[in-house]
C-alpha cells in the first residue's frame, strides 16, 4: 500500500486542506508545527476514514469545523469528510468517508447527525469503478487489527517495552503475519471437538452423559478461576512494578535513602522471622500428630501402672514367686493360704504346674514388663511436653523478634512520612511513601484473592479427578459413541499439529524480529546495550556484563526505541516476504506505510538523532509529524536528505472575534516564500 494524498474538509480545525506524500527513495514525509495544531488530528483523520475510529482526548464526537459550523445559518448542513488517495497491488484507490450535521440554532457547535457514510472507488487505469462493500474492502487493504502498528502516537508506542507487554507483542507478531488464520482454526477444531463431545454424550447412557455434563462444568469452571488467576497474577506484576518504580524515586531522594535502605533490611529480617515462625509451626504440627494418641492415653497409661503396681503389691498377680518357693511348699504339703496339698490332688497338680516356664515366670515377668513398659510410656510423654515447650518458647521468641522489627518498620515509615523534600520528579517522599503504602495494601489484596482462587482451583481438580474415576468405570454402550469419540480424537489431533505448526511459524518470526532488532537497537542506543524479544514476548533491554547479558531497567527514552525497533522489524519482514519469489503459506507480506505522531518526544537529543537516522529505513513511506522543537536541530539534520515532502502546520487559535481555530497546511516551499 502506498500513501498517494489526504484531503481533510471541515474535519475538527482544518477548513480544506491537502497533504501530498513522498514514497521511493525520498520516501519521507514530515508534518511539524507547535503543539495543539493538529498533528493528532490528521492521525485520527486515518484511523476516522479507514476504520470509523478516533481517539481524541477532547470532544471526541464533535468532526464538523467550529468555523464551518459558525458560518452555516440554523438548518444549513454542514460535511466534515476525509478522502484519501492511495495504491495497493498495482491498483488506485479513492476512499472518502462523510459525516453531515444540520445546525440546529445559532451558537450550535455540534449540530445533529443527519447523514454519513464511506464510498471506495477502484480501478486500473483511466477510470475508478465504485465498490459495493467499501468498509470490507478498506479492511482487506489495511486490517484494522494492524493500524495500531502503522498509524501510532509516538508518545505511547514506548508501553510495547512496558512491564506487560507480552499479549500485545504475540499479537502484533500473528496479526502482521497472518498467523491468526492458525489461531482461528485451532480453536474452531476446539468447536469441532466440543460438538464430537456431545454426540458421544448423546450415544450414550443417561448416566454417562450426566457425568460428562458434570466434568465439562467443572472444567469450564477451572478454566474460568485459572484465568482469574493469571489476570490476577498480571495485576499483581504490574503493581509490583510500581512499587519498584516507587521505590526507586524514594531512595533517589538523599534525605530519605538511608530510611528507605534501613527499612528493606528490617523488611528481610523480617521475612526471615516469618519463615521461621513457620518453620516452628511445622515441627509443632509435626511433633503433636506423631505423638496425638499417645497425648490422649497418657493418663489411662498412668493409672493402669498404678493400678497393676499396686495389685502386685497386694500379691493379687506374682510378685518375685519362684520354682525354689513352689518346692517348698509342695514338700510341706501345705499352701500358703493353709489349705493341706495332698499330693495327685488337683489342687497340689496346679500349684506344681506352676513351677517353671509355664506361669509363674510368665505372670511374674509380664507384669513387670506391662508396669515398666506404661511407666516408659508415660516417661516418653514427659519429653513430648518437653519438646512441645520448648518449640513454643522458640516461636514465642521469634514472635517477639518480629513484633520489635514491625514497630522498627512502622516508626521508618513515620519518618519517610514526615519528610517533604521533593523528588525528581515532583513528588515529595511523603507523597511517594503514602503512594507506596497504598500499593503494598493492593499487593496483599490481589494475594489473598490469589491464594482464595489456588484453592478453588485445587477443589475443583479433585472433584474432576472423582468425577473422572466414575466417569471411567461406564463403558460406552454402542457403536456411535465409540465412532464419535475417534472423530473427536482425530479433531484433537489435528488440532495439536496446526497448535505445533503455529508454535514454530510464531517462534520462527520472533526470532527474524530479533535480528533486525538487533540491527537497529545497537546502532541507536547507548551504554552498549542490546533489545530483543524473548521466548515469552517480552520485549527486553540488556547490557553485557562479563560474559553474560543482564536485563536492565528500561528509561523511557531506550523501551521508545526498542518499541520503533520492534514494529519497524515488522515492517521490514513483510516487505522483505513481499518481494521475495518465495510463496509462504500463510502470509506473503505486503508493504506498508508507517504514520507517526511525536516518535522524538521522550527521547535526548543524541537519541533524537539516531532514532532519526534509523527512521528513515524503517518502511518505504514513512509520514512523521513532531512538534517545531522536536524537529530542529539534530533531527532536522538527519532527516532532511531523505525528505520527499515537508510541510508545516500554521495555526490560528481563533481568539479575534469573528475568528475560530483553524490549521492550514502550508508546503515548507510555500513557507519560505512568505505565503
Amino acid at each position: 500500500m502506498i500513501l498517494e494524498q489526504i484531503t481533510l474538509g471541515n474535519f475538527r480545525q482544518f477548513r480544506k486542506e491537502t497533504i501530498s506524500f513522498a514514497d521511493g527513495d525520498n520516501g519521507v514525509t514530515v508534518v511539524h508545527g507547535a503543539n495543539g495544531s493538529g498533528k493528532t488530528t490528521i492521525l485520527n483523520a486515518f484511523t476516522w476514514l479507514f476504520y470509523n475510529e478516533v481517539d481524541f482526548n477532547t470532544r471526541p464526537d464533535r468532526l464538523a469545523s467550529e468555523g464551518a459550523m459558525a458560518a452555516a445559518d440554523p438548518g444549513d448542513r454542514v460535511e466534515a469528510a476525509v478522502e484519501v488517495e492511495f495504491s495497493h497491488d498495482g491498483v488506485e484507490y479513492f476512499a472518502h468517508r462523510y459525516r453531515v450535521y444540520e445546525k440546529q440554532e445559532a451558537g450550535d457547535f455540534d449540530g445533529i447527525r443527519v447523514d454519513q457514510g464511506v464510498e471506495v472507488r477502484r480501478g486500473e487505469g483511466s477510470g475508478l469503478d465504485a465498490v459495493g462493500n467499501p468498509e470490507e474492502t478498506l479492511d482487506k487493504v489495511l486490517p484494522e487489527r494492524l493500524s495500531e502498528l502503522f498509524f501510532f502516537d509516538g508518545e505511547d508506542i514506548d508501553e510495547l517495552a512496558g512491564i506487560d507487554n507480552q499479549e500485545q507483542i504475540q499479537e502484533a507478531i500473528q496479526n502482521l503475519m497472518g498467523l491468526t488464520i492458525l489461531e482461528r482454526a485451532v480453536s474452531h477444531l476446539d468447536t469441532v471437538a466440543g460438538r464430537f463431545r456431545k454426540k458421544v454424550n448423546e450415544h450414550a447412557d443417561d448416566e454417562r452423559s450426566e457425568i460428562k455434563t458434570k466434568i465439562e462444568n467443572v472444567k469450564n469452571n477451572r478454566d474460568s478461576k485459572q484465568d482469574e488467576k493469571n489476570k490476577a497474577k498480571q495485576a499483581k506484576q504490574q503493581v509490583q512494578s510500581e512499587i519498584t518504580e516507587i521505590e526507586g524515586k524514594i531512595q533517589g531522594v538523599k534525605d530519605a535513602e538511608r530510611l528507605h535502605n534501613n527499612r528493606k533490611r528490617k523488611e528481610k529480617e523480617r521475612e526471615s522471622e516469618l519463615n521461621n515462625i513457620e518453620s516452628v509451626n511445622d515441627s509443632l504440627r509435626s511433633t503433636v500428630n506423631s505423638h496425638a494418641a499417645a497425648s490422649l492415653a497418657v493418663p489411662l497409661v498412668r493409672a493402669t501402672a498404678k493400678d497393676l503396681d499396686e495389685m502386685r503389691k497386694q500379691g493379687k498377680i506374682p510378685s518375685g514367686v519362684s520354682d525354689e518357693y513352689i518346692d517348698s511348699l509342695l514338700d510341706g504339703q501345705t499352701c500358703i493360704c493353709g489349705r493341706e496339698l495332698e499330693p495327685g490332688t488337683r489342687h497340689y497338680n496346679h500349684l506344681q504346674s506352676l513351677k517353671g516356664d509355664t506361669v509363674v515366670d510368665g505372670v511374674e515377668q509380664t507384669a513387670l514388663q506391662i508396669v515398666g513398659h506404661l511407666r516408659q510410656f508415660a516417661t516418653s510423654d514427659d519429653e513430648f511436653e518437653t519438646r512441645v515447650s520448648t518449640l513454643y518458647d522458640d516461636r514465642e521468641d521469634h514472635e517477639n523478634k518480629l513484633n520489635t522489627l514491625d514497630q522498627n518498620i512502622a516508626e521508618i515509615e513515620r519518618e519517610l512520612s514526615d519528610i517533604e523534600k521533593e523528588g525528581p520528579e515532583g513528588n515529595s517522599v511523603s507523597e511517594l511513601e503514602n503512594m507506596l503504602q497504598k500499593k503494598r495494601s493492593e499487593i496483599e489484596s490481589i494475594s489473598q484473592r490469589i491464594g482464595k482462587i489456588i484453592k478453588e482451583i485445587k477443589l475443583l481438580k479433585e472433584k474432576e479427578k472423582d468425577l473422572t474415576r466414575e466417569k471411567e468405570k461406564i463403558k460406552i454402550k454402542n457403536e456411535k459413541a465409540r465412532v464419535r469419540k475417534a472423530q473427536k480424537q482425530a479433531a484433537q489431533e489435528v488440532k495439536q499439529e496446526l497448535q505445533t505448526t503455529f508454535n514454530h511459524l510464531q517462534d520462527k518470526v520472533r526470532q527474524m524480529c530479533n535480528n533486525i532488532i538487533g540491527e537497529t537497537f545497537n546502532d541507536v542506543a547507548s551504554k552498549s546495550l542490546a533489545a530483543e524479544v524473548d521466548e515469552s514476548f517480552k520485549l527486553r533491554i540488556k547490557q553485557q556484563v562479563g560474559d553474560q547479558q543482564v536485563e536492565v531497567d528500561k528509561s523511557t527514552g531506550e523501551r521508545q526505541i526498542a518499541s520503533l525497533a520492534f514494529v519497524g522489524s515488522l515492517v521490514q519482514i513483510a516487505r522483505r516476504r513481499y518481494e521475495s519469489d518465495s510463496q509462504t503459506q500463510y502470509f506473503s507480506g505486503g508493504i506498508y506505510p508507517l504514520v507517526m505522531d511525536s516518535p522524538f518526544g521522550a527521547l535526548d537529543k543524541s537519541h533524537r538523532r539516531e532514532v532519526s537516522r534509523v527512521i528513515p529505513e524503517m518502511g518505504n513511506q514513512v509520514v512523521v509529524f513532531a512538534t517545531d522543537s522536536q524537529w530542529e536541530g539534530p533531527v532536522e539534520e538527519e532527516m532532511s536528505e531523505h525528505i520527499g515532502q515537508q510541510y508545516w502546520l500554521n495555526f490560528d487559535s481563533g481568539e479575534k472575534e469573528g475568528s475560530y481555530p483553524q490549521t492550514r497546511i502550508k508546503n515548507d516551499r510555500m513557507r519560505a516564500g512568505g505565503d
